[in-house]
C-alpha cells in the first residue's frame, strides 16, 4: 500500500514512527547477541541508527549518546568518499574508524549500509561499537604516550567491507591483522553486519507495506517534529550568555609531561531566540599527547549533553542539531587537526566538552520555572580506564577491559539527590562488569566492591555515590595494567548553585603485599591493613606490572552536589550517616552537623553551628560593595537556580538572592559583589586529596544571609567566572 506524502494520517505516522524505533532496538539486540564483547554487553558502548538518503539521523538507538552525531558524520563521509568510486550499491557495507571521518576515536568502529528498495536508495542504516583493540602502541589502543595518530593503530576511512552481500576477505583479514584480540574483533565485525542486516530486512518490509515515499516522508517529518519541539522550548527561555570552564590535569603521558600544562576546555554558550551557539574558541591548543579529540568528538560531547537535558520528550534525530551553531577553530584540543593523537579523546577532551555543555545547558534550564527540574549539577567527569593484559590459567595472552569505573554516582538536581551508581551520563543503558565473569575470564580476584562513602558531591541535594573496587592478581602470568584518568588533580564533577564537586578519581597500588597470607588466615583485609610498597601513582599511569601479591584499589569520580550543603535537612544528613553515604567526619566537615555522644545528629546544636558558619561567610571579603537596594516593589521575572532570581524594581532588572538581598544589576557579574573565600585545600570540599598547583577553589556566598551561591574551580589569579549573563529583552 502506498500513501501520498501529503496525506499521511496521524495513525500511520505513529505506527511507522514506533516501528522505526523498534527496528533500532532489534538492531541493538542483534549486535549484543553476536558480539559478546564487554564493551557491548556491559558498557553498552555501541549505537545503531536509521538515516535518510543524505545521511540525516531519523532514528537512533538509546545506548551511548555520543554516537548520535558521529554515526551521521560517518554516513556522510561514506556518501562523499565512495559514491563515485568504488560505488554504492545494494548489499554493500562500508567500515569507518577514522576520527576525521566521523568516529570519536579509532576504537569506535562503524559499519554503514545503504538500503535499496525497488532500485532506489530508501535510507541508510548503521551500527557502531567500541572494539577492545585496534592496534597501536598499547593494548586496548588507548595510547597514552602517542604523539600523533599514526601511533594509535589502524584508522580506516570509508572502506567497502561487504560488496554486494559478500564479505571482502582481504579487508577483513587486514583488520584482524591489526588487533591483539582478533577473536573478539572478529565477533564484533560479525555483530555489526548482523545488526545492519536486521535493519535492511525490516526497512524493506516496512517499505513493502507502506511504500518508500511514505516511509521516507515519516522519517523526514520526525526530524521536523524534533526540531520544532526544541526550538519551541528554547524560545520560551530567556536569552543568555553562559560560560563554563573545565580542566584536564597533566599528570602523566610522555608527550604531556614534557609540556607540563593544565589544559582547558572553555565554552561560551549563547542562547538567542530559538538557537544555541556553542563557542569553544577559548580552549587550549591541541596537546602533543593522546587527550585531544577531533571535531566529531566535540560534536559527540555536545550531543550527549543536549539530548537528555532539552530533548527528553522529543525523538532523538537530526532535528535536534538544526538549532545548533558551533564555533571552534581547528587546532584546539577539542577540534584537533590531523595527525594529532586522539585515542584518549573520547574520555578526555571530548568528555569535558560534555561536562562544560552540561553545566551551561543546566544553568540555562535553571532560568525557567518549567525546566528547573531538568537541570542538574555536572555528572561524573570521566572514568579511570583499567585495561589488563596477561596470560591466564590457560596460558593464552589476553587483553581485558574492566568496566567497574563506569559505576559512577549521578549528579544532584534541584529537587532530589543524584542516583548512586547511576553510571556515566552519556551512556543511556549501561551495565557494569559482572564479578564472577571478570574472575573467570581474567587473572583478577575481587577483595571488595561496593559503594564509596562521601563520593557524591555535598549539597542541599548531594551527588550519588560511586562504586569502588579492590582487586588482586590471581592465577595470571606476566600481567600488566594500564590506568589513565583525568580528574586526578582537578575536580571535574563540579557542583551547581553552591554545591560541592563530586569525588575525584583515586587509585592505590600495593606491591608485594601480604594479601595472600591474610586470605589464608581467613581475613579479607582492607587496603589500609595491607603491608607492602605503595608507589606514587599518576593519573595517566600507563603500563605497569602487577604481580600475584599486588593489590589495586580504585574509586571513580561521582556527580556534583546542588545547593548549599548547610541547607541539607538534619533528617537527610542522619539518613546519609545511617546508610553509609556520608561518614560522620564528613557530616561535621561538609554539612555543619553536630553529633551527640552516641553519634546521632543533634538538631538544635546543628542549627546553632550552621548559623555560626553562615555568619562567618557573611564576613568574607567582597571585591565590590553591594549596590544600593532598589526602592519600591519588586516583580520576580524568573529564577536563576533555586537560590537566586531575576527581579525587576525601579525600572531595572537585578540579580537577587532568595533572601531578598540584591547582588547586582542583571548586566553585571554578581560574583564581584558576593562574599568570597579562596582555598587550595580540596579536602574541604569532598572526597579528594590533590589539587593542581595552578588552580584554586572559590566559594561565593550571599552577604545578606550567608548562603553559598557558587563553588568554582579556577586558575589562580583569574577573574571571576561570569557564568550566567542574561541578555536581550528577557534579561
Amino acid at each position: 500500500m502506498t500513501t501520498a506524502a501529503d496525506t499521511i494520517d496521524p495513525i500511520t505516522f505513529e505506527v511507522i514512527r514506533h516501528r522505526l524505533l523498534a527496528i533500532t532496538d532489534e538492531q541493538g539486540a542483534t549486535l549484543a547477541a553476536i558480539s559478546g564483547s564487554t564493551h557491548v554487553v556491559e558498557a553498552s558502548d555501541y549505537n545503531v541508527g536509521l538515516y535518510l538518503p543524505d545521511g540525516s539521523v531519523a532514528a537512533m538507538g538509546r545506548t551511548i549518546l555520543s554516537h548520535a552525531s558521529s554515526m551521521a558524520a560517518i554516513t556522510r563521509s561514506v556518501i562523499e568518499d565512495c559514491a563515485e568510486d568504488p560505488g554504492i550499491n545494494a548489499g554493500d557495507m562500508f567500515i569507518v574508524n577514522d576520527p576525521w571521518k566521523g568516529t570519536v576515536h579509532a576504537q569506535d568502529v562503524g559499519l554503514i549500509a545503504p538500503i535499496f528498495f525497488e532500485g532506489e536508495l530508501l535510507a541508510w542504516t548503521g551500527a557502531m561499537c567500541h572494539m577492545v583493540d585496534v592496534g597501536g602502541m598499547t593494548p586496548g589502543s588507548f595510547c597514552i604516550d602517542a604523539t600523533d595518530s599514526y601511533q594509535e593503530g589502524l584508522q580506516m576511512p570509508p572502506t567497502k567491507l561487504v560488496d554486494g552481500g559478500r564479505v571482502r576477505t582481504d579487508v577483513w583479514n587486514l583488520i584482524l591483522a591489526h588487533t591483539r584480540m582478533a577473536p573478539t574483533v572478529n565477533l564484533d565485525l560479525r555483530a555489526l553486519i548482523g545488526a545492519n542486516n536486521t535493519a535492511v530486512r525490516a526497512m524493506t518490509a516496512l517499505a513493502e507495506r507502506y511504500g518508500a515515499t511514505t516511509v521516507r516522508t515519516v522519517m523526514a517529518n520526525l526530524i521536523g517534529l524534533s526540531e520544532r519541539r526544541l526550538r519551541n522550548r528554547l524560545a520560551k527561555l530567556p536569552d543568555a550568555r553562559l560560560h563554563s570552564r573545565a580542566f584536564l590535569d597533566n599528570d602523566g603521558g610522555l608527550a604531556q609531561s614534557k609540556e607540563n600544562a593544565t589544559y582547558e576546555i572553555d565554552l561560551v554558550l549563547t542562547k538567542r531566540g530559538a538557537t544555541l551557539h556553542f563557542d569553544f574558541s577559548g580552549s587550549s591548543p591541541q596537546a602533543k599527547g593522546y587527550i585531544n579529540c577531533a571535531y566529531s568528538g566535540m560534536m559527540a560531547g555536545i550531543a550527549a549533553a543536549l539530548l537528555p537535558t532539552f530533548a527528553f520528550d522529543a525523538p532523538w534525530n537530526e532535528g535536534l542539531f538544526k538549532p545548533i551553531e558551533v564555533t571552534c577553530p581547528e587546532g584546539l584540543i577539542c577540534n584537533a587537526s590531523r595527525p594529532a593523537a586522539v585515542s584518549g579523546g573520547a574520555l578526555e577532551a571530548g568528555w569535558l566538552v560534555e561536562m562544560t555543555a552540561m553545566e551551561c545547558l543546566s544553568k540555562l534550564a535553571a532560568c525557567s520555572d518549567e525546566l528547573l527540574r531538568e537541570a542538574q549539577a555536572v555528572p561524573a567527569g570521566g572514568p579511570d580506564k583499567f585495561v589488563l593484559t596477561g596470560a591466564g590459567e590457560n596460558g593464552a595472552r589476553q587483553t581485558y577491559v574492566i568496566m567497574d569505573c563506569l559505576a559512577t554516582g549521578g549528579a544532584a538536581y534541584a529537587h532530589r539527590d543524584g542516583a548512586w551508581t547511576q553510571g556515566q551520563h552519556n551512556i543511556e543503558r549501561q551495565r557494569i562488569s559482572n564479578v564472577e565473569a571478570v574472575e573467570m575470564d581474567s587473572p583478577l580476584l575481587y577483595l571488595w566492591r561496593g559503594l564509596v562513602a562521601d563520593s557524591g558531591g555535598a549539597g542541599r541535594h548531594r551527588g550519588g555515590m560511586s562504586m569502588g573496587a579492590v582487586y588482586t592478581v590471581h592465577g595470571g602470568r606476566d600481567v600488566t595494567a594500564l590506568n589513565s584518568a583525568h580528574g586526578w588533580e582537578v575536580p571535574n564533577s563540579v557542583g551547581i548553585f553552591g554545591g560541592y564537586p563530586g569525588a575525584q578519581n583515586t587509585r592505590t597500588v600495593v606491591h608485594g603485599s601480604d594479601v595472600k597470607a591474610q586470605l589464608a588466615a581467613g581475613r579479607i583485609p582492607s587496603v589500609e591493613e595491607l603491608s607492602g610498597e605503595r608507589p606514587v601513582m599518576r593519573g595517566r599511569q600507563g603500563l605497569y606490572h602487577l604481580g600475584d601479591d599486588d593489590v589495586l584499589a580504585t574509586v571513580p569520580q561521582a556527580g556534583g552536589g546542588w545547593g548549599d550543603p548547610l541547607d541539607r535537612s538534619v533528617e537527610a544528613v542522619q539518613a546519609d550517616i545511617d546508610f553509609g553515604a556520608v561518614t560522620p567526619e564528613a557530616a561535621v566537615r561538609l554539612y555543619g552537623a553536630v553529633l551527640s555522644a552516641d553519634g546521632r545528629v543533634d538538631a538544635e546544636a546543628t542549627s546553632t553551628r550552621r548559623e555560626e558558619l553562615r555568619a562567618a561567610r557573611r564576613a568574607w571579603p567582597a571585591e565590590r560593595p553591594l549596590p544600593d537596594a532598589p526602592a519600591g516593589p519588586r516583580t520576580r521575572i524568573h529564577p536563576m537556580g533555586d537560590g537566586m532570581e531575576i527581579v525587576e524594581a525601579a525600572g531595572r532588572r537585578w540579580v537577587a538572592c532568595a533572601c531578598g538581598c540584591v547582588l547586582s544589576p542583571v548586566d553585571e557579574p554578581w560574583r564581584a559583589h558576593a562574599a568570597l573565600e579562596i582555598s587550595v585545600d580540596v579536602h574541604e570540599f569532598g572526597h579528594a586529596t590533590r589539587l593542581d598547583a595552578g588552580l584554586e577553589l572559590r566559594r561565593y556566598a550571599c552577604p545578606g544571609c550567608g548562603r553559598l551561591q557558587a563553588t568554582d574551580v579556577v586558575r589562580r589569579g583569574d577573574g571571576h567566572l561570569d557564568d550566567i549573563r542574561l541578555t536581550g529583552r528577557e534579561g
